[in-house]
């Protein structure tokens, strides 16, 4: 049976090595922060401090919108849960939220501005990863950045990402009984490599070179879904389950919803 992780911890901002956060209240709405100095509610424009061990969760203790900076460096919105937590000489921020959620905000940050087949193409394979690489860090599960994927932040509603999520809703890619931990990259330069071209280890699912649409500059390692040439796929017709059959041979695509 294929376990399917619904939700998921990711931390972000890491690569500005903080020292102090500042969270408030998205949308209207009212969060809980708890530190080493109590429990405080935050509504409206209200924010608060963090330099230390925190939480912030809406008042019934799930995920809530709020919005989470680096003092002068960065700010994004998310709709999750949040824990801080010591990390050496800095702080870590993880962000807790529903698989469905993340895959959204990760589309939205990979694909912006595709076409509809090729960003429920992307979605796909978004989770196929986010299932089958759970763990990937000690402690949690994924960072933000391209070492994982790129989470840009919450994927509001009607957003592309939400779309693609929706669309695709559950369906990941599957190889002999296993979820595949699905790579892409941005331009495979016109023909996608084997694991064993590229020189990695081998895993479960081998990857496959296949013949590319696009013709263009190598982006990326070049292995799994090559995302312009998914682009071109979708462009010339054919629908993201052709796209993922076209990227990932031998696969097929498994409802993770049914098996759970």
């Amino acid at each position: 049976m294929i376990q399917a992780l619904a939700t998921i911890h990711i931390s972000v901002f890491s690569l500005f090595h903080p020292t102090e956060f500042t969270v408030r209240p998205a949308q209207s709405s009212a969060i809980v922060l708890e530190t080493a100095h109590g429990k405080q509610v935050l509504e409206g424009a209200q924010t608060g401090n963090i330099k230390g061990p925190a939480r912030v969760t809406a008042r019934d203790g799930g995920p809530a919108h709020f919005i989470l900076s680096v003092p002068g460096r960065i700010t994004r919105e998310y709709y999750a849960k949040l824990e801080v937590r010591p990390e050496g000489n800095h702080l870590l921020a993880l962000v807790e939220m529903d698989r469905e959620t993340a895959v959204a905000s990760i589309v939205d940050g990979e694909s912006p501005g595709s076409l509809p087949e090729a960003r429920d193409a992307q979605a796909v394979a978004v989770r196929s990863y986010l299932v089958a690489m759970h763990g990937r860090h000690i402690g949690y599960d994924f960072c933000d950045t391209t070492h994982c994927q790129y989470l840009r932040g919450v994927s509001t509603k009607g957003a592309l990402g939400q779309t693609a999520a929706i669309h695709t809703s559950g369906l990941a890619i599957s190889y002999q009984g296993h979820v595949v931990p699905a790579l892409y990259s941005a331009d495979c330069g016109g023909h996608t490599k084997s694991l064993e071209e590229a020189g990695w280890p081998t895993s479960e699912y081998p990857y496959f070179g296949v013949s590319c649409p696009i013709k263009g500059e190598m982006r990326g390692h070049g292995i799994g879904l090559c995302q312009r040439g998914a682009i071109e796929l979708a462009r010339l017709g054919k629908s993201f389950r052709e796209i993922i059959g076209y990227y990932f041979p031998a696969t097929v695509l498994i409802s993770l919803d049914a098996r759970n």
